[in-house]
């Protein structure tokens, strides 16, 4: 009993997580909430247009790659390049949403996360490769 109760707290627990990367001719929304991944590559999206249910252990992965991050620090994140200032890579932005608080990046290249973030924005990016959004 012990053990069902961890496991749906840890759910409860992890925060939302928004990502976004756009430039002209590209734009990608992921929601990750609750085991369960959302796309869209529609730039006016009312609403995503893919659900994808992620595997306990993508989840087991992902919640402790979030538990990583100091969400209080993540404004303060540096980005490794600036391809966006010239087109050569989309601007992309990660927010964090715990109990009702939104915890916003500063925005940096798709696919060069900050490193405090990297493994957990490669994990999202490359679930979402599985839907056609991507």
């Amino acid at each position: 009993m012990a053990c069902s109760g961890i496991k749906s707290s840890s759910k409860e627990s992890a925060p939302t997580i928004f990502y976004e990367a756009n430039t002209r001719g590209f734009f990608l929304a992921l929601k990750v909430e609750n085991q369960v991944l959302y796309t869209s590559s529609d730039r006016d999206f009312k609403a995503y247009s893919n659900k994808i249910e992620i595997s306990d252990t993508d989840w087991k992965e992902i919640s402790t790659l979030v538990k990583a991050v100091d969400l209080e620090k993540v404004k303060d994140l540096k980005w490794p390049t600036e391809k966006r200032y010239y087109d050569g890579a989309a601007f992309a932005n990660i927010i964090f949403e715990s109990k009702g608080v939104k915890y916003p990046a500063n925005g940096f290249d798709h696919g060069f996360p900050p490193a405090e973030i990297e493994k957990l924005v490669t994990k999202i990016t490359k679930l979402a490769e599985k839907t056609n959004e991507y």
